[in-house]
């Protein structure tokens, strides 16, 4: 039997979600003056500026020099966009990678099967960002980055996977550095998550068009509606603009209630034995608790999948989560550990 462990002091509660049947069919909200939540953002840190200077490896390219290979512990069935493996890493080394001629009308999720541990120590990795670029002729790819996490030196196969989308909208001309922020309204049903990508246009001869998610979170109105909210920004040096390419996933490893979190509060939890070795997991939340005047506000804030040696010499992966209250409310939800 499947079992979750808490990776913090917090009393895990299962709950079964009834979803309302409604997809999510208003139209998207730009909500570029709204305030944001307060929050610590992946590839937001001070090596943000370093990881900027990463030679960026082709995923495709390794893909194929590997061609249709075993992974390094046996997987399930494969049913991925792609696959390959890093090579090994260094502790708090970034790698840079991409996935040219990448699809127009998905979204794409990262997951990472890390393999190398030891008895002193887990192999760890962590996707850190992620962002769309559009090459001058139109070619669309995807660019992210991974890093080791750990203390020891490993590797990990890079999953690579992709939800065709839900909706789409343009983004309209974003400045350079400048960000757009939207919401999704009636997130039904309230057990599906959602991921977003863009596909940019408007890069010249010159200068590519980059645009990065930066920002995801959810909401629940006083009436009870669930929302999702993402920012844009352009991370590239000239102004162009997108498409959202807005997907929902709706698979379920398990779902459980994350009890009372206090504005600007963190939880943290430890999914073990996290397979099939190729899953790609996209969690996601359901918030709960708001009042007559406040929303609740919950995000995601943080995955990274690590391989530990167990006591009786097996190897098992697991996948780690955090959430964060990032409103003005205490209040709860359900955390959804879904899957492409």
């Amino acid at each position: 039997m499947k079992t979750t462990n808490l990776a913090a002091l917090a009393v895990l509660g299962a709950l079964s979600l009834t979803g309302c049947g409604v997809d999510a069919g208003d139209l998207p909200v730009d909500d570029s003056n709204a305030e944001q939540p307060s929050q610590v953002l992946p590839g937001t840190s001070a090596d943000t500026a370093q990881e900027a200077e990463l030679p960026a490896l082709d995923g495709r390219a390794a893909a194929a020099e590997e061609g249709v290979r075993g992974m390094a512990v046996t997987p399930g069935p494969m049913a991925l966009t792609s696959s390959w493996y890093s090579g090994s890493v260094a502790p708090g080394v970034t790698q840079h990678w991409y996935w040219n001629n990448s699809s127009a009308t998905s979204a794409y999720e990262v997951g990472l099967s890390p393999t190398g541990a030891a008895t002193t120590g887990p192999c760890q990795f962590e996707v850190t960002r992620t962002w769309d670029v559009q090459q001058y002729g139109g070619e669309r790819e995807f660019h992210f980055n991974i890093k080791n996490v750990g203390s020891i030196t490993c590797g990990t196969n890079i999953l690579l996977d992709s939800q065709t989308r839900t909706s789409t909208w343009a983004t309209g001309g974003i400045d350079a550095g400048a960000s757009k922020s939207w919401t999704w309204n009636n997130a039904n049903p309230l057990t599906a998550s959602y991921i977003v990508g863009v596909a940019p246009s408007g890069a010249t001869s010159g200068n590519p068009c980059q645009l990065e998610v930066t920002n995801t979170w959810y909401t629940q109105q006083p009436d009870g509606e669930r929302e999702f909210k993402f920012t844009v920004k352009n991370v590239g040096a000239i102004a162009c603009q997108g498409d959202i390419q807005l997907a929902r996933v709706s698979n379920s490893a398990s779902s459980w209630a994350t009890g009372t979190l206090a504005p600007g509060a963190t939880k943290s939890w430890v999914w073990n034995n996290a397979n099939p070795l190729d899953r790609v997991y996209a969690p996601g939340v359901s918030p709960a608790g708001a009042s007559a005047s406040d929303t609740c506000d919950l995000k995601v804030s943080r995955t990274y999948y690590q391989q530990k040696i167990n006591t009786d010499g097996t190897a098992e992966r697991e996948y780690y989560l955090t959430i964060q209250n990032v409103g003005s409310l205490s209040c709860s939800g359900t955390l959804l550990l879904n899957y492409l």
